[in-house]
């Protein structure tokens, strides 16, 4: 390969998948493997809604917030003298959403808008996501299993309409990074320790069929356009990943890691000398940024480069905060990255 691959994380400013696969199929054709459907409906109110209906689970009176600015959400927890076993979850729907935007995958494909061999990414919040988020702390470990089986039901019913050959998955890590290994909710990290959440990461990859292409994004949010928590560097996000390779079950295909705009300081990438990057696994790294365009970019590859292994291009996170006008242009800016090595 003459460039650098391309990664899209998830997220688009676009009203349907139809949209990202026009704009972005044609400017990544060969640089771009997976194309998401830009979680046009987005994805941060199922979580709410999914524990809202389960029977089984009720509000506890208590209250989180993923940033101060924002506002705070119920807590759920088990009504007394239910069994986790015995919960009853509404559906949570990404096995729908994901079938109808694979139908306008191929529908943009036979219209040429798709290279040959690109796959449809189904990019997906981690079970532990909306349990670790939005139930009590202490109840997580005995309330997670039970989700998890339901949950995986549904990336069952996306494995089995999806021709393993077109599918790819993308699992986001954020709750678990944010939440617990930074203790933004108090007690989580007590309850939800790194290898406890490796072990859950490694059980959502692992669900996935071995012939179907599964990714890890490490995240630190941007539900406005920025981080919930800056990072200080890449060491969690390391920690997290040796963690999880330790604990999978099979080849985990990508994993990427964000880079803030300000970050062209060596110090940030210096914990990637540790990463146990597994033989084949892919590794991306989300130093573009629109604001600073390639010069920007150029800078931050350089500083990477001493630490991290050969490493692909992407944001640091999806792009539903910039304004659909500007896409085609960022994307560019993507493909310019993939051609410095």
């Amino acid at each position: 390969m003459t460039h650098r691959p391309v990664l899209l994380i998830g997220s688009f400013p676009f009203k349907t998948a139809r949209e990202v696969f026009d704009v972005a199929g044609p400017i990544l054709a060969g640089y771009a493997a997976r194309i998401p459907d830009g979680e046009a409906q987005g994805w941060n109110t199922f979580p709410a809604a999914t524990l809202a209906k389960a029977k089984g689970l009720e509000p506890s009176g208590r209250t989180s917030r993923m940033q101060p600015e924002m506002p705070e959400y119920p807590l759920y927890h088990l009504v007394p003298g239910t069994k986790a076993s015995d919960v009853i979850f509404a559906p949570v729907g990404y096995d729908k959403i994901a079938l109808n935007s694979y139908e306008q995958f191929k529908a943009a494909r036979a219209d040429g808008k798709i290279a040959p061999g690109t796959r449809f990414q189904v990019s997906l919040p981690t079970p532990f996501a909306t349990i670790g988020a939005r139930t009590v702390p202490e109840q997580v470990p005995e309330i997670l299993p039970a989700f998890e089986e339901h949950y995986f039901r549904e990336v069952d019913a996306i494995v089995r309409a999806i021709p393993a050959q077109d599918l790819a998955f993308q699992w986001d890590i954020a709750v678990e990074i944010i939440q617990s290994l930074h203790e933004n909710r108090p007690g989580l990290k007590q309850y939800a320790p790194l290898e406890f959440l490796a072990a859950a990461i490694a059980r959502a990859v692992g669900r996935v069929p071995a012939a179907v292409q599964a990714g890890v994004h490490f995240c630190y949010g941007n539900p406005a356009g920025r981080h919930i928590i800056e990072p200080a560097d890449t060491g969690v996000m390391v920690d997290l990943a040796n963690a999880t390779f330790a604990a999978a079950t099979r080849p985990i295909t990508w994993v990427h890691m964000p880079v803030p705009k300000k970050r062209t300081d060596e110090a940030y990438f210096a914990p990637l000398k540790n990463l146990k990057l597994p033989a084949g696994t892919e590794f991306y790294l989300g130093l573009v940024h629109h604001s600073d365009g390639i010069e920007g970019t150029r800078q931050r590859m350089e500083a990477a480069k001493k630490y991290a292994p050969y490493f692909g291009i992407g944001w640091e996170c999806g792009m539903r905060a910039f304004k659909p006008e500007t896409i085609p242009e960022m994307l560019e800016l993507h493909k310019a990255a993939a051609n410095i090595q």
